[in-house]
Parts: structure tokens; C-alpha cells; sequence
């Protein structure tokens, strides 16, 4: 799959993300982050904790039964569970990225 690439907010030249990287804080705090090859600035995408990756893997585990499910009432119920998953992560991911990302390079 041929990624778009993107523009760097320091440097303005062009670039394909080609890795994520992971940094690990103290606490289970994860940050996930891509580098511009030109300039080096870093770019975080996202960060992770303890909680937030625990509620990733249940919804995994929704998924696949969902897959397996022998009723629209099981779906329905497996998808509930998915969305309030998602919808904690997506807050606690912003907690995070309060917290956690002043002084950890630009946000994007």
C-alpha cells in the first residue's frame, strides 16, 4: 500500500513515514512518534498506557468473537463493549497526550 507522504512543519520537505517509533516513560507510558528524515524533528502520534493498551487487546478479543457470534443480539452487545473501549482509550489518550506532551517534541 503506497502511504501519501507527509510535509514537516520545520524543515517543509517532503517525506513517507516509514517507522514508528516507541519510547517508554516511567508508569507504562509508551509514546509512539515518527522522525522527519531531513531535519530529525519528531513527530508523536500517539501514547499509550497501562489501560489504554489492556482495553486495545479486549477489543481484539471482542472482534474475533464477534466473528463467531450466532446472533445479531451477541454483535450488537460485542460492538457496545467495543465502542466504550474506544471511547475510554480516546480519552485517556488525550489525558496522555496532555500530560505527557509538553516537551516531547511537536503534536500532531
Amino acid at each position: 500500500m503506497n502511504q501519501p507522504p507527509v510535509n514537516c512543519d520545520k524543515c517543509k520537505e517532503d517525506f513517507v513515514i516509514k517507522a514508528i517509533e516507541l519510547e517508554k516513560f516511567d508508569g507504562g507510558i509508551e509514546r509512539n512518534y515518527f522522525i522527519c528524515p531531513h531535519c530529525q524533528e519528531q513527530y508523536t502520534t500517539f501514547y499509550t498506557n497501562q489501560r489504554v493498551r489492556k482495553n486495545q487487546t479486549e477489543m481484539a478479543a471482542l472482534r474475533w468473537k464477534i466473528q463467531r457470534a450466532n446472533s445479531i443480539n451477541k454483535v450488537n452487545r460485542f460492538l457496545k463493549q467495543i465502542e466504550a473501549l474506544r471511547s475510554d482509550n480516546e480519552k485517556e489518550m488525550n489525558r496522555l497526550r496532555e500530560e505527557m506532551g509538553k516537551g516531547n517534541g511537536p503534536e500532531s
